[in-house]
């Protein structure tokens, strides 16, 4: 979901876009101090190709357009070329980030996309260099990438080993240029027909998305992925210590294994990489970064390589800020144990300052312990490491050994207690060797069972997101259609009409009464207390077919889906309405269901959740974009009733529609929150359960939430023999007979399942 773009433009400008040319695409989220160098930077390029400048606010905690060091460098580049911003309602990753971006820039129709890190540095030639490089049949050209603080080169483009799956980063001799499997997106120029015969990047959020991205813009054009080494660029190292991005790493490789199309023992020696890795940080206390790399590659394994990590399932231990040290340093050197040897080893590849490594040894020995400079490990090699292990068990370690954060396994085990030093802070670790080996064990034989599965049975890759580029949305709120299901209940639908035409927006809006073959005259009711109605009378009882029709027979640009005794609360309207209108990536947006009787929340752990958006659950008060219900086929009319809400958020999701909750706008629905349920519906619920995790569950999720909801229908039923025995129906009919089909384009990679299985966990209901 993205808010309007604010385009800054030449203070000559006449208005438009400029000529077709190269559009730069930068996501940024937080560190706007890095975005405002690189549109400095942007500002003193040589030439005139940059027609336009995209920054894709990724959620930042802070409004980047409105941060006055941003909003200084974009009025100095503004003097050159439009700049716009587009912001974002969550944090897409970098694979989000320049999607939203490119599908932007592809509007204007440019020559080329130029895909910018926020933390990138480019040089006033760099974009020159690139466009000299980039002949008729190149995709996309990169540029060499050097250190932030030095400039020292240290990839300029990589090629894919065949036989590990592993990229090896190229170091050109010369300014020639040649030819690579893939170029990093930190600074990539990519030609926009390219893009639209490729698709865009795989949403895999971080990592690995440029790689396949640049493989398939080779397989899909024939065309070529080029470095440029006379283009110039700075960024920070890819191998710097990393935390969740380890997770990134471990899962989004069968990606570009995938797309590579590599056997089979290249998964296995890449999913063995991660294993090992895995191992290392068990040795030394890391057991958070351990579980990140088992963790992804599970994941990895099950085909789970969309998306955002669920950050709740491991937690990554905190890496304190140097300026507590000290106090640190005073509360556990009392104590060490009395077999360590009263030595701190300091290894001189530890990234300390100048005064933090002084002020240390200055402490330490006023702690009564001998500093000793230790050089620096030797290479990260299973021979080496094994070899240091080994000298450590018979020889004994140092009290303390102050290490680099990124040392081998054999430089942590150096000392009863390590200080693992990195340029974020540090963390402290007292080493229990016996306690390392159990957690070893552990480790290995997960990350063996994981690596069999791999080899066996290979995921598939995500399909890459089309690039047809929608029609402009009005910058206006769109107009709404109101739709109501109704059968023999005309009393709690005419509140609902009262209540609707007390409101400033339902008073103006389309509203439509489906009445599925009542009995007691609702039609005509209906049509005689509020002329203004359009009444749709189906004939027979449809179910929530009946929702379908009411929309097929309505013109608003978004349709609100209500029960007929469901009504918005006061202001509702207006609040979805401006959504709506402000941020045209959103799609759907359900609100939050309140009892006017007994003042409770049907969703009570909704007012926990710290990120509404992808929101995978529905109900009576869901406001839907048209073409979205018609992109996806509305209600899925073979459940007849229940589930077909969440079954439709669901398939919005899959299909790459924006779904949101607006916990803030309510609407209130006049049935309580029932105790236990009848026969019937436990029956037709957990029916219609079953599908739903069929249809939209991965290898895991779908059969796990087959089970919950099954153990959740015995729960409903309580001492009533019959609703068990519905239960039980409900499973087989859901297992046994053929679950609806859905649609081409929407394609669930149960993630929005996962998420939705969760929340129901927490809410037990």
């Amino acid at each position: 979901m993205t808010e309007p773009s604010t385009a800054h433009t030449p203070a000559d400008a006449t208005g438009g876009p400029g000529p077709p040319g190269v559009v730069a695409v930068v996501p940024a989220w937080n560190r706007p101090a890095d975005l405002a160098r690189l549109l400095g930077d942007l500002a003193a390029l040589e030439g005139d190709a940059l027609s336009r400048v995209i920054v894709v606010d990724n959620g930042s905690d802070v409004v980047l357009e409105r941060h006055e060091p941003i909003a200084a460098a974009t009025a100095t580049l503004a003097e050159r070329c439009p700049v716009e911003f587009l912001r974002l309602a969550e944090n897409r990753g970098g694979s989000g980030g320049f999607n939203a971006g490119m599908r932007h820039a592809l509007t204007n129709n440019p020559e080329f996309v130029w895909l910018i890190d926020s933390d990138a540095r480019v040089a006033p030639g760099c974009l020159r260099a690139l466009l000299d490089a980039a002949g008729p049949e190149t995709a996309a050209v990169g540029p060499a990438i050097g250190e932030p603080a030095t400039g020292r080169v240290f990839e300029a483009g990589a090629k894919l080993d065949r036989r590990t799956g592993r990229l090896e980063a190229c170091l050109p001799e010369t300014t020639a240029v040649y030819e690579v499997d893939y170029a990093a997106a930190c600074c990539l120029l990519v030609r926009s027909e390219a893009i639209r015969r490729a698709g865009l990047m795989p949403d895999l959020f971080l990592h690995s998305d440029d790689v396949s991205f640049c493989l398939r813009l080779r397989s899909a054009t024939g065309w070529r992925v080029l470095a440029a080494p006379a283009a110039r660029c700075r960024h920070p190292r890819f191998d710097r210590h990393k935390t969740w991005a380890r997770y990134y790493e471990a899962r989004n490789w069968v990606v570009p294994v995938s797309d590579a199309k590599l056997g089979v023992l290249a998964r296995v020696r890449r999913a063995w990489r991660e294993v090992v890795l895995a191992c290392g940080q068990t040795l030394v206390c890391r057991d958070d970064l351990a579980q990140l790399h088992l963790r992804g590659l599970v994941d990895a394994a099950a085909g789970r390589v969309t998306g955002r990590a669920d950050t709740e399932r491991v937690r990554c231990a905190r890496t304190w800020p140097m300026h507590s040290l000290t106090r640190a340093l005073d509360a556990i050197v009392p104590t060490l144990p009395e077999s360590a040897q009263p030595i701190a080893a300091v290894h001189t590849d530890a990234p300390l300052t100048r005064d933090w490594r002084a002020k240390l040894r200055k402490h330490l020995e006023r702690k009564g312990l001998t500093v000793v400079d230790e050089p620096a490990g030797p290479a990260r090699s299973g021979g080496a490491a094994l070899r240091g292990l080994l000298r450590t068990v018979f020889t004994p370690p140092a009290a303390i050994a102050v290490v680099n954060a990124k040392a081998p396994p054999h430089a942590w085990s150096a000392g009863r207690v390590v200080l693992a030093v990195s340029p974020q802070g540090y963390t402290l670790r007292r080493m229990h060797y016996f306690d390392r080996l159990a957690a070893l064990t552990g480790v290995l034989v997960r990350g063996l069972a994981t690596t069999v599965r791999i080899a066996l049975l290979p995921p598939r890759a995500p399909a890459s997101p089309g690039v047809e580029v929608p029609a402009a949305r009005p910058d206006r709120r769109p107009t709404l259609s109101i739709i109501i299901l109704t059968r023999d209940r005309a009393e709690q639908l005419l509140h609902t009409l009262g209540k609707l035409r007390e409101d400033e927006v339902g008073r103006d809006a389309e509203v439509v009464v489906v009445d599925n073959d009542s009995n007691d005259g609702t039609p005509g009711t209906v049509r005689e207390r509020f002329p203004g109605v359009t009444v749709v009378e189906t004939g027979e009882n449809l179910g929530v077919e009946g929702f379908n029709r009411g929309v097929a027979a309505s013109a608003g640009e978004a349709v609100l889906i209500l029960d007929d005794d469901a009504w918005p609360a006061e202001g509702a309207l207006a609040g979805v309405l401006d959504r709506l209108k402000n941020e045209p990536e959103l799609d759907a947006l359900m609100l939050h269901r309140r009892h006017p009787r007994t003042d409770e929340w049907e969703w009570p752990f909704a007012h926990e959740v710290s990120d509404p958006a992808a929101w995978p659950d529905m109900g009576s008060g869901n406001v839907i974009r048209r073409e979205a219900w018609d992109a996806v086929g509305g209600y899925e009319s073979g459940y007849f009733l229940y589930r077909n809400d969440t079954d439709l958020a669901l398939k919005l999701l899959a299909a790459g529609r924006r779904v949101a909750f607006a916990r803030e706008l309510h609407v209130w629905h006049d049935s309580p929150i029932a105790k236990h349920k009848t026969p019937r519906w436990i029956w037709r619920s957990t029916r219609n359960w079953v599908w739903l995790c069929r249809r939209h569950g991965g290898s895991g999720s779908g059969i796990s939430g087959i089970v919950l909801g099954w153990l959740w229908a015995h729960r409903l039923a309580r001492l009533n023999p019959m609703g068990h025995l519905m239960a039980l129906r409900g499973l087989m009919e859901g297992m046994f007979t053929p679950a609806p089909p859905l649609p081409d384009d929407v394609r669930p990679d149960g993630a929005a399942l996962r998420r939705l299985i969760r929340l129901k966990r927490r809410y037990r209901g």
